[in-house]
């Protein structure tokens, strides 16, 4: 059969050429939008994976910068120094 005959054949079951084309663009359409849905769901795996790993490594820098580069700083002592002499014993201290 030629594929003229054939295109008449499958028109004439569908209801007409006007019927052909509409089925032809429904199935166009839905083979789209399963297309549209793999796809979609690729791009929101790889950027879902992209905005963890780049949050992880936004983290790690925050927390490397604020503990590494800037460490905190070190309590003072509020007791003073005791002066030379003060707080020795006075035995040890002279020669035998």
């Amino acid at each position: 059969m030629w594929d003229y005959a054939k295109l008449s054949a499958e028109a004439a079951r569908r209801g007409g050429p006007a019927a052909l084309r509409a089925a032809y663009q429904l199935a166009g359409r839905q083979q789209g939008i399963k297309i549209g849905q793999m796809v979609g769901r690729q791009q929101g795996a790889i950027i879902g994976a992209g905005v963890g790993v780049g949050g992880t490594m936004l983290y790690n820098s925050l927390r490397t910068r604020r503990t590494g580069a800037n460490p905190a700083p070190t309590p003072e002592s509020s007791v003073e120094t005791p002066e030379s002499g003060a707080g020795t014993d006075a035995q040890a201290a002279t020669p035998s």
